[in-house]
C-alpha cells in the first residue's frame, strides 16, 4: 500500500474517533456561545484560499474562521475535537474538496441541519490529475459524500476558480445576512476586479519566455501552468507524503539538463530535500513557490494576501523562465 494511502486511512480513524467523542464535547464546550455572544454568524472554512475569499466578501460581518492552523501542511492536517466543536457550531461549512480534505467529508455528514455545507469543488472547473483535461461538476445539494477521486484538488490557482468563487459567496452570504447583501455585491466585485488584473498581469507577464517548463518537487501547480500556457512537470504526486522513488529523480535530473532548467520550485511547508538533491546534481537554483494552501505566521504578519503572494509567484516565475 502507498505512503500516501496508509497515511489517509490513519487520518481517516483519527477523524472518527475525533467525531464519536464531538457530540460530548460540544454540550460542555464554552466556544459553544461563541456565535451568540458575537451576534455575527460563523463561517468555518478549510484552506487559505477559501479564509481569503470569503473575508474579502463578508468584510466585518460574518466571523470567518479557518479550520487549518497557519503554518501546517494542510494535506496533512486532522482536526481536534474543539475544532469539530466549532465547525459544529457555524452557520456554515465551506472546504474545498476533490479529495483536498480527508477529514472534511466524514466532519460534514455529523453536521446538524443548521450547518450549511458548501463543497468548494463542486463548483469550479477541475483539471484530471493527469493534465490532461479541465470538467466542470455542478453541485450535488446535500451530497456530503461527493468526492472527485482522480482530480487535482489545487483548483484557487486559476484565478477564474476564485472568481467563480467569490461570486458564489457573495450569493451564500447574501442569503445568511440578508440586510449585507448589496455590500456584499460591492465587496465581491471589488475584489472580482482585483483578480481580473491579477490574470492579465500573468497573462502578459507569462507571454514570451525562453522556457515554459515548471518543474517542482510536489504536482500543486497544475492549473496555475494550464491557465498560462506552461508546462508543468513534478517529482511526487498530489500528495506531499509521497516518496520518489530514485529512477523518477533520475528522469527529472535528465530531463532539466536537456532543456537546461535553471529553476526546481519547492513549496516552503513541506520537505524540500528532493528539489535541493536536484538542484544541485543539475547546477539549478531550489527557489520556493507558494501553491496557497496555507501561509505561514510571518506570511501573514507581513499581511500577505493571495494577490501579493501570486505576484510574488509570478515575479519567480518570470525570473526562472527568463520571459521578457
Amino acid at each position: 500500500m502507498c505512503t500516501s494511502c496508509q497515511q489517509k486511512k490513519r487520518i481517516g480513524l483519527l477523524v472518527g474517533g475525533i467525531i464519536a467523542a464531538v457530540a460530548f464535547y460540544v454540550l460542555f464546550s464554552a466556544n459553544n456561545v461563541t456565535a451568540v455572544a458575537s451576534g455575527k454568524p460563523v463561517v468555518s472554512v478549510s484552506t487559505f484560499a477559501l479564509y481569503e475569499v470569503a473575508n474579502a466578501v463578508a468584510g466585518d460581518t460574518l466571523k470567518i474562521r479557518s479550520i487549518i492552523p497557519l503554518g501546517s501542511d494542510a494535506h496533512m492536517f486532522s482536526p481536534t475535537p474543539k475544532e469539530v466543536a466549532e465547525v459544529s457550531n457555524s452557520a456554515l461549512f465551506i472546504y474545498s474538496g476533490a479529495g483536498f480534505e480527508s477529514w472534511a467529508q466524514p466532519l460534514a455528514a455529523t453536521l446538524g441541519k443548521t450547518t450549511r455545507i458548501i463543497d468548494m469543488s463542486t463548483h469550479v472547473a477541475l483539471l484530471k490529475s493527469d493534465g490532461e483535461s479541465f470538467e466542470r461538476h455542478e453541485d450535488h445539494e446535500g451530497d456530503a459524500q461527493h468526492a472527485h477521486g482522480g482530480y487535482d484538488p489545487h483548483y484557487w490557482l486559476d484565478i477564474d476558480n476564485m472568481i467563480t468563487m467569490t461570486n458564489l459567496l457573495v450569493a451564500e452570504f447574501s442569503e445568511l445576512s440578508p440586510k449585507n447583501a448589496s455590500l456584499y455585491r460591492e465587496n465581491g466585485a471589488a475584489y472580482v476586479e482585483k483578480l481580473e488584473k491579477l490574470k492579465s498581469d500573468y497573462l502578459f507577464g507569462l507571454k514570451e519566455c525562453k522556457n515554459r517548463i515548471l518543474v517542482s518537487n510536489h504536482d500543486a501547480f497544475g492549473y496555475l501552468a494550464r491557465a498560462n500556457g506552461l508546462e508543468a512537470i513534478s517529482v511526487i504526486g498530489l500528495s506531499s507524503d509521497e516518496q520518489p522513488s530514485a529512477k523518477t529523480i533520475a528522469q527529472i535530473i535528465a530531463l532539466v539538463q536537456e532543456h537546461r532548467i535553471q529553476t526546481i520550485f519547492f513549496e516552503e511547508l513541506i520537505n524540500d530535500n528532493v528539489a535541493q538533491t536536484i538542484a544541485k546534481e543539475t547546477g539549478a537554483k531550489a527557489v520556493s513557490l507558494q501553491p496557497l494552501e496555507n501561509i505561514s505566521e510571518d506570511e501573514l504578519k507581513s499581511h500577505q494576501t493571495y494577490e501579493s503572494i501570486m505576484r510574488q509567484n509570478l515575479a519567480k516565475l518570470a525570473q526562472a523562465m527568463e520571459c521578457r
